[in-house]
């Protein structure tokens, strides 16, 4: 009995060290978003699970394996584009994110930087993660 629980407190660190997190940008509410999924099974793996989530609810709801990230590493943006089209970047990595129906593909960049409105940016803060918006620029009034 002694050596269950001496393995049981011994492997507790081992598991509180992998990452299972999940954020999400509502665009109109909470049936209608995208979600990133990140999943990293041992603790000892050097990159994690990721899956984005495209939802319009009751339409559709989609979900998509992406490339693997870095444990303790997210930097996704979500930029959009025009209404349901979004694109999300990681690093140098893009993906179109279509929520008209769903969709989600790789894509090649197209400059520096995606076209369209920044949103915001999913980012692990205090042992989970979160999405992040991005700040809008203030109306200008008319004097």
């Amino acid at each position: 009995m002694r050596s269950g629980l001496l393995i049981c407190l011994v492997s507790l660190p081992l598991l509180s060290a992998c990452e299972n997190n999940v954020a999400g940008y509502e665009i109109e509410g909470r049936n209608h978003s995208i979600t990133l999924v990140r999943e990293q099974p041992y603790p000892f793996s050097g990159e994690v699970r990721q899956a984005l989530v495209a939802a319009r609810y009751p339409i559709c709801q989609r979900r998509v394996e992406i490339e693997p990230g870095k444990p303790g590493r997210v930097g996704m943006e979500i930029w959009q584009l025009r209404d349901r089209l979004f694109v999300a970047r990681q690093g140098s990595t893009w993906y179109a994110v279509g929520t008209e129906k769903c969709q989600i593909q790789k894509m090649d960049p197209i400059g520096e930087e995606p076209p369209g409105i920044l949103m915001g940016t999913f980012q692990i803060k205090d042992d989970g993660m979160e999405f992040n918006a991005a700040p809008r620029p203030e109306p200008k009034s008319v004097d």
